[in-house]
């Protein structure tokens, strides 16, 4: 269908969307706008739809002064002459195995109008979960697996999210703070749509407060472990047909040379030493352990194996 809110050129069978937002407030390790590319390739999807002419009349600024085109609509021009629209790119793609993946640009005006059309696009679709991606930093040790934080539409969608080693948030519950993208369609979903079912994973990646030689923030900007500890948990939500191997190498180098970069900060300097220990000492991981997948035909076996076991009398025990 077309209309000034939704584009969707068509409409497969899906059940799952990953969604995350470029150049966004909450892209801390750029988990936001890089996971939902790197899924994007991995998985070759197609585009099938986008937010409508509406969204990018409403929801943004043609720029801001002093960043040049960077908020600046997309055009192409050939010979002289336009051919395209001006547009932003609000997109979503088919990767099949029953997911979609939206890749958006964090809206600037009316949140309201935003939140319809990407709303609109779960309804139309049949979209059953939606996860939004989104990240921020903090000095976390980088050989450590990453702590992932979740909020949730939905008061009975908590006892399966306890499942998968994800800190509840409270944010905004001690003062006032505006909310991620994420957040704010979540709660959007929470007051006007019980029926559906949306949740935020946000992940914490390394960033400590001083800068290198170079005079660059010592961190991980792509941070690839962050991907990996949430797609992980994806998997296995999603039953997702994915290799993340390829993710886990890339971790192992980044987290290997910003771990040296800490020593060597460290070594030179006690009050930087004082930091990174401490920020490693006060950090304590929400682990996800990944569940067995026995073959059902073994795991029948077991059960009959548990079953037929004799009781052992109290004085063996």
């Amino acid at each position: 269908m077309t209309d000034d809110m939704l584009i969707l050129h068509e409409k497969p069978d899906v059940q799952y969307m990953i969604a995350g937002w470029r150049r966004q407030w909450s892209d801390g390790g750029e988990i936001s706008g890089g996971l939902p590319r790197y899924l994007i390739d991995k998985f070759g999807a197609r585009r099938i739809g986008e937010l409508g002419a509406e969204v990018s009349r409403m929801c943004y600024p043609f720029q801001v002064p002093g960043t040049h085109d960077i908020y600046r609509p997309r055009v192409s021009y050939k010979d002289g002459l336009p051919v395209s629209e001006m547009h932003r790119r609000n997109y979503f793609y088919d990767a099949g195995n029953g997911l979609i993946i939206y890749l958006g640009e964090e809206p600037w005006f009316r949140i309201d109008i935003y939140g319809q059309a990407f709303i609109q696009a779960i309804q139309e679709l049949g979209i059953r979960q939606t996860v939004v991606v989104e990240g921020y930093n903090g000095a976390a040790p980088p050989d450590l697996e990453r702590n992932v934080s979740c909020v949730y539409s939905q008061p009975f969608m908590k006892e399966n999210l306890e499942k998968f080693g994800l800190r509840f948030s409270n944010y905004g519950s001690r003062g006032r703070s505006g909310p991620t993208i994420g957040m704010a369609l979540i709660t959007m979903v929470n007051q006007q749509h019980s029926d559906l079912e949306i949740f935020r994973l946000g992940a914490m990646a390394p960033m400590y407060p001083f800068n290198n030689t170079n005079n660059q923030p010592v961190g991980i900007a792509r941070d690839h472990r962050a991907y990996y500890d949430i797609m992980r948990r994806l998997k296995v939500m999603f039953n997702l047909d994915i290799d993340l191997a390829d993710l886990i190498t890339m971790a192992d180098t980044e987290c290997h040379e910003l771990q040296e970069a800490l020593e060597r900060i460290g070594s030179d300097n006690p009050r930087a030493k004082d930091l990174i220990d401490r920020a490693r000492s006060d950090y304590v991981v929400s682990p996800f352990v990944e569940p067995a997948n026995l073959d059902p035909a073994l795991d029948r076996s077991l059960e009959d194996i548990i079953q037929n076991t004799p009781d052992t009398p109290a004085d063996e025990v």
